[in-house]
């Protein structure tokens, strides 16, 4: 692969973007970021694939025959079923997105900006809602 530079093409816009995450008890965590470009993109899919494959694996999960076991930053639906599955596995199991969990203050912390962090990065939109009690994950669109 090859990279073309255009010495004359403008620099990449930052993203603005707010994640919202709902957990199934009704609590809500967000975050506002801005992104400076769209480069972290394969980056974020593989640490959402990893943190997926890992969770798997702890559970013991037999896997007879898998499609799609890449992580590919352009395959939004399997990102975002991802995404879900993390995010339930974690509340469900620890309450990590809750004001109250079993993981200590700052592990808490650390994953859960990096995780939203994630998904900001993976899923367009600029206004992202991750609704476990729906089990639903949007990009906001027709929100105000």
């Amino acid at each position: 692969m090859s990279l073309i530079i255009n010495p004359n093409a403008p620099p990449p816009q930052p993203i603005e973007k707010r994640i919202t995450l709902k957990t199934k008890s009704g609590e809500m965590v967000s975050l506002n970021i801005t992104l400076e470009d769209e480069k972290g993109r394969q980056s974020a899919a593989e640490y959402i694939h990893h943190l997926f494959q890992s969770i798997r694996q702890k559970l013991g999960e037999v896997v007879i025959a898998q499609v799609s076991e890449t992580a590919d930053a352009n395959d939004v639906a399997e990102n975002k079923r991802r995404i879900l599955y993390i995010a339930a596995f974690h509340d469900s199991m620890f309450g990590t997105f809750n004001r109250v969990t079993t993981l200590p203050e700052k592990e808490r912390g650390e994953f859960v900006e990096i995780f939203l962090l994630a998904v900001a990065t993976l899923i367009p939109g600029r206004n992202i809602v991750l609704d476990l009690s729906k089990g639903s994950l949007s990009d906001g669109a027709g929100l105000n």
